[in-house]
């Protein structure tokens, strides 16, 4: 039986600086069975090294959607993982690493799972992976961690289709991811907890960095999200009470 790909999976590249990469990230995205390209920054749609590299794909070069920045490119998006060869160290919050083969499934998830790739000079800002529910790295040699954007891709769509292609078609559930607009929320009323804690000020920024770490890593639904911020909710409430009759 033929393998079926990702239809929920969206690869986006934040400002690509070389045409002919994106073409060649059209093109194994046609490999892997993954459609939904999303470019931000220039429209390089058509340029012709695009065009050429892009070769039997030119249908899912064409088809991307073009943004003016990330924010933009994952509105609709419910769960980001951002590739990134820059670690951070043991203290570092904002770059905690999941390896590659570490990720889960994406046809296990209900909406729509983004893979974010970041500019072949710079990567992406801790602005922009601040935004993405996790952040994972390709094991590559500690000498020179940098790979090529289109290679990058490659070797994560390989991966994700070797472990997780499935042989049937995906069957519906009722269940549906929590979107980041719900895990905001939840993560909103803890920021404010976290506010009315003993916590050393310079220590609260963390805290709420890693609670925001967890969620990502937690694939949660709506439902669980929506009772876990019920939950805060009523804690922050309690903690509000208690305050006022001191």
């Amino acid at each position: 039986m033929k393998l079926s790909g990702f239809s929920n999976l969206y690869v986006v590249l934040v400002d690509p600086q070389n045409p002919g990469n994106v073409g060649f990230v059209a093109r194994v995205m046609a490999n892997f069975g993954v459609t939904n390209l999303r470019i931000v920054g220039e429209d390089i749609r058509y340029s012709p090294q695009a065009q050429i590299f892009s070769v039997h794909a030119a249908d899912v070069l064409e088809g991307a959607g073009v943004y003016d920045n990330l924010e933009r490119a994952l509105e609709d998006i419910d769960a980001v993982w951002v590739s990134t060869a820059r670690t951070g160290s043991n203290h570092s919050v904002t770059r905690v690493l999941v390896p590659l083969q570490e990720l889960p499934d994406p046809n296990s998830l209900t909406g729509k799972v983004a893979l974010v790739f970041g500019r072949e000079s710079t990567g992406l800002t801790n602005e922009e992976i601040a935004m993405c529910d996790l952040t994972f790295t390709i094991p590559a040699m500690k000498s020179y961690r940098s790979l090529n954007l289109s290679h990058a891709v490659a070797v994560v769509l390989y991966q994700l289709y070797t472990d997780y292609a499935p042989k049937e078609s995906r069957i519906p559930t009722e269940q549906r991811a929590a979107t980041f607009d719900e895990r905001e929320q939840v993560c909103i009323f803890f920021d404010e907890l976290v506010e009315l804690t003993t916590i050393r000020d310079f220590r609260k920024p963390i805290a709420k960095q890693v609670f925001r770490n967890l969620l990502g890593r937690a694939y949660m639904t709506g439902r669980e999200i929506a009772t876990l911020t019920g939950t805060v909710r009523k804690i922050k409430q309690l903690v509000d009470s208690e305050e006022s009759t001191d």
